[in-house]
């Protein structure tokens, strides 16, 4: 088990499989993270697996804060590569997409992935709350038909969201009633739901903006390309800036906990003489 990314070998991101939406309780918990092993030995001998996408509690190196187990309360999910001894192995596992897994519904596909997704299957999400998880969303629009992607974009740093979302169906049917949900509560902040079409950019070409827009995003990358360098700026210091007040509240509290001893330490000495 190990921290990292995804193989940068040609061979191995063939036979790796990326799982997302994750419990953190496959990191930090031996027996959830042998029931993800056992799952994904189903399909096959396993070399390794990775995980990614984690919000740790404390700004310290990432492989430090790992080792010490320093994750952050409000991000219960993370990322992984698993990669096999052979590429049928990974193919077989794509069956698992969608299956609910440790109470959620886990993303699986190939690391390798490189088809298009269709637009006319997906809606946009806004104004979701910052500490807003995947499964919120698998949930709220599982009500809508079947849900085969959700992908909240997230900050590069932090690993708290954005305040956006993309959410793909197995049927265009369903984003009719998707959209219907538009003004619904999440974490109780009203939704903001469009056609993931309308959020493609026009500049360049329609290629461009077919290959690298929001399809880049569902295949997993953390910004958004041909959006404004100022909207991007805007909702990464607000995800920063959410991600700073939850770690400083934190800090507060620890030395507010530590407080009343200092006093009482001080208490103990030698009465002052009065004037």
């Amino acid at each position: 088990t190990l921290l990292g990314r995804m193989p940068q070998d040609p061979d191995a991101i063939k036979r790796t499989l990326f799982i997302g939406n994750l419990s953190i309780k496959s990191i930090t918990d031996r027996d959830a993270h042998n029931e993800l092993r056992a799952l994904c030995k189903e399909y096959g001998v396993i070399k390794a697996i990775r995980f990614r996408s984690i919000a740790f509690a404390e700004l310290l190196p990432r492989k430090l804060a790992f080792i010490r187990g320093k994750f952050h309360s409000d991000r219960q999910v993370c990322n992984a590569y698993v990669e096999y001894t052979e590429e049928e192995s990974a193919k077989k596992a794509l069956e698992l997409n969608g299956t609910e897994f440790q109470d959620k519904h886990i993303r699986v596909d190939l690391a390798n992935n490189d088809k298009e997704h269709d637009m006319k299957k997906s809606v946009f999400v806004g104004n979701l709350d910052f500490a807003a998880e995947e499964e919120d969303l698998w949930r709220h629009f599982g009500t809508c038909g079947t849900v085969s992607n959700v992908r909240i974009i997230r900050d590069s740093k932090t690993n708290l969201g954005k305040g956006f979302a993309y959410v793909q169906f197995s049927d265009r049917a369903s984003v009719s009633l998707a959209l219907k949900l538009n003004g619904t509560e999440v974490n109780s902040r009203k939704l903001r739901v469009q056609r993931a079409s309308e959020q493609v950019p026009k500049g360049k070409k329609a290629v461009d903006a077919k290959a690298g827009s929001v399809t880049s995003v569902l295949e997993g990358t953390r910004s958004v390309k041909g959006d404004k360098p100022s909207n991007k700026k805007r909702r990464t210091a607000r995800s920063r800036n959410f991600a700073e007040n939850r770690l400083n509240t934190a800090n507060s509290a620890r030395a507010s906990a530590k407080a009343p001893a200092a006093g009482a330490q001080r208490g103990r000495g030698k009465p002052r003489k009065r004037v």
